[in-house]
């Protein structure tokens, strides 16, 4: 009933008479509705998407890679050293941060020493040993081992900051974000929205959208209907059932960003029941996941039995997690003592609900319960880090290289993004080999031994490959987006 209600709503909404409300005359704002709160604008210690959603207009690095190709950015060139321990950068020299202080090498070595003292950034400049300024316009980060990734994760990662900017904002650093990139930082209505407006001495090719809010709307049939009658421009909350309907809409532009991010089930290992292999693999053998992307996601997903995209650079297809056996997943529960007890599922975002729900029917074949509860996005977030949780769902992309999936399996990450709590001696040490591997071949043999325990132990359990919903007005043009499904202002115009 409540599915057939959502359509009808879904469908008035697409043939109703529309009036806009908030407009301006002429289009130089363009207003984006996001699905919560923000937690802050340190991209060190900031990694929730929507954050970076804003501050990737903020804040520039040194590449930006899309497509497979790097693009320079705050470089105008770099060389690699015969034994790949010393990437020397050469610097643009027309520069500014927002508060006009001149760009130099001195805020390369600032950002990168800060980001080894981040938990969130620390995991991706880990082999950095030194960064020196040779001069102005001219700087060598040293390795203590060849690291390959390194230009994905680190120089395409961390993003720029100017040591007075943070030094002056202090512990107010979350609301007073300073970067070199096209869009200034404005104001922060915390449950309300973000303002941004262009840089007008940015050193690269102006943006043509002039402001920018970011508005929080946390129900998405609201949402949906903001965008409908004109008050907002763009929606990345688009719910999986609607996406059909849109894309008939002679108003609007739905677009399916494909990503790479993974969709899976987490279980935290510390915790009671789940922390039982068995019981964790009969979990994993009855998740039915064409039902959660049927039923959970009304089919905008792709299915996927691999934890990383295929496409990522060092998968190896090796391992393959389990499929759904409901009997083999019974003969597991009997293997525990688990004698029919409630474990708590905790969600912190409205899409994650409808998954969980579906996910908390399916188990009862096997006789386990699940409790969904439905915590602020915030509160959720820091519940995962600190392993106050026994289950929850998340989709997490990290890149397009294994290696900066340390974050979230590396045992160095507990208490980060590695929600699971594994601490894996034998992950651990295959991170390590293939992050100095030049072969690719023998690379991805040596990350195979991390999906062979991911899978075999149950330590989560993989659904689905994300697919980013984004509908936007028609005279809205998203020219691109990224492997995270999201655009950037600079990649919009209006028509």
């Amino acid at each position: 009933m409540k599915r057939m209600n959502a359509l009808a709503l879904i469908l008035a909404l697409m043939i109703a008479a529309t009036f806009a409300i908030g407009v301006a005359e002429t289009k130089d704002t363009a207003k984006i509705a996001v699905y919560s709160d923000f937690a802050g604008f340190d991209p060190y210690n900031s990694g929730m998407d929507l954050d970076k959603v804003v501050y990737d207009n903020i804040f520039d690095c040194l590449l930006r890679f899309y497509d497979g190709e790097f693009e320079k950015v705050l470089c105008t060139d770099y060389t690699v050293s015969e034994d790949g321990k010393e990437y020397t950068f050469a610097l643009r020299d027309d520069v500014t941060f927002h508060n006009g202080e001149k760009f130099t090498a001195a805020d390369v070595v600032f950002s990168m020493n800060r980001a080894k003292e981040s938990s969130e950034m620390s995991n991706y400049t880990k082999n950095i040993v030194d960064v020196v300024a040779l001069d102005d316009y001219n700087v060598k980060i040293v390795l203590d081992a060849p690291y390959i990734p390194f230009l994905t994760s680190v120089a395409a990662q961390v993003c720029i900051m100017n040591e007075k900017a943070v030094n002056e904002a202090g512990a107010n650093i979350k609301k007073a974000p300073c970067g070199t990139g096209p869009y200034i930082y404005k104001e922060w209505v915390s449950g309300s929205k973000v303002v941004l407006e262009r840089n007008e001495n940015y050193y690269g090719e102006k943006p043509q959208i002039k402001h920018a809010e970011f508005v929080v709307l946390t129900n998405q049939d609201t949402a949906l209907n903001a965008l409908e009658t004109g008050e907002i421009d763009l929606t990345y909350t688009v719910p999986s059932i609607a996406v059909p309907m849109l894309q008939k809409s002679k108003k609007l532009t739905m677009d399916l960003n494909p990503t790479l991010g993974s969709g899976y089930i987490v279980m935290n290992l510390e915790a009671d029941w789940v922390s039982d292999p068995n019981f964790r693999m009969a979990l994993m053998l009855a998740t039915n996941r064409d039902n959660i992307i049927m039923m959970g996601m009304d089919g905008v997903a792709a299915l996927s039995t691999h934890i990383w995209d295929e496409r990522t650079v060092g998968f190896s297809g090796q391992y393959d997690s389990p499929a759904y056996n409901i009997e083999l997943a019974k003969e597991y529960l009997a293997k525990t003592s688990y004698n029919g007890e409630t474990i708590p599922f905790i969600v912190g975002m409205e899409n994650y609900k409808k998954i969980a729900v579906v996910y908390q029917e399916d188990l009862k074949q096997i006789g386990v319960k699940i409790d969904v509860q439905m915590l602020e996005t915030n509160t959720w977030v820091s519940n995962m880090k600190s392993g106050d949780f026994a289950m929850s769902t998340i989709v997490q992309t990290f890149g397009p290289d294994v290696d900066l999936w340390n974050t979230v399996f590396a045992s160095s990450a507990i208490g980060g993004y590695n929600f699971s709590r594994l601490n894996s001696e034998v992950v651990d040490n295959a991170f390590a080999q293939g992050a100095v591997c030049q072969d690719p071949i023998e690379r991805a043999n040596i990350y195979s031994a991390i999906e062979k325990e991911i899978y075999e132990g149950a330590v989560v359990i993989p659904v689905y490959n994300r697919v980013v919903t984004c509908a936007h007005a028609n005279d809205l043009i998203v020219d691109r987006a990224y492997t995270s499904g999201f655009s950037t202002l600079s990649d919009m115009h209006w028509n």
